[in-house]
């Protein structure tokens, strides 16, 4: 079982800059709700289209603009503009500005939704996923994404069907999500793919 050691005050850090302030931690809730706060920099872009099986997820937009695709319609909420979406709910975000967005983001209840943003903190942290699409980025992103499947599944289902692929590719490789030694570091890098 995955362990959270992020707490309320923490930030965590994606390869493309993009910041996750822990406002109020899954374990301080009870597991009743994560809150971040996000800053994403002018252009940044989110996650792929995607849906949270068993969580609401709310907005609250403190600075700059924050465009949301919700269902098949982009929306574009400032400052004081929130909202919230039901469980199953396909849905991105981005920052389609010039400037950073700050802003809200709630999910309700937590479940894995913490260990899932800290997973990726962390990968990005050790450099085996970065802002480049390398075959390596894509492999231990997979990895993440087929670990937190209860909390957030891509919409599409041939993405899920790759990030199976990638994930087993990757396992077979020997790559790991811990800190144990990978194939890249035992010379099959495939940075170069």
């Amino acid at each position: 079982l995955y362990a959270v050691v992020a707490m309320t005050g923490d930030t965590l850090t994606m390869p493309d800059g993009t910041a996750f302030l822990i406002v109020e931690s899954a374990a301080d809730s009870d597991g009743e709700r994560i809150e971040f706060e996000v800053t994403m920099a002018p252009g940044a872009m989110g996650p792929p289209k995607h849906f949270h099986p068993e969580q609401k997820e709310s907005w609250s937009v403190l600075e700059g603009e924050l465009s949301l695709l919700i269902d098949h319609d982009w929306r574009t909420l400032v400052a004081g503009e929130s909202l919230s979406i039901p469980p199953n709910t396909v849905h991105t975000l981005r920052n389609r500005s010039s400037k950073a967005v700050r802003f809200r983001d709630i999910h309700e209840p937590a479940l894995d939704f913490q260990p899932y943003i800290e997973e990726l903190h962390a990968q990005a942290a050790a450099g085996r996923i970065t802002s480049r699409m390398t075959l390596r980025t894509l492999i231990h992103g997979a990895m993440v994404l087929r670990e937190h499947r209860t909390t957030q599944l891509s919409a599409s289902g041939l993405q899920r069907l790759g990030e199976t692929v990638l994930s087993l590719a990757g396992r077979a490789l020997g790559y790991r999500l811990d800190a144990t030694p990978e194939a890249t570091e035992r010379g099959n890098d495939t940075n170069a793919a």
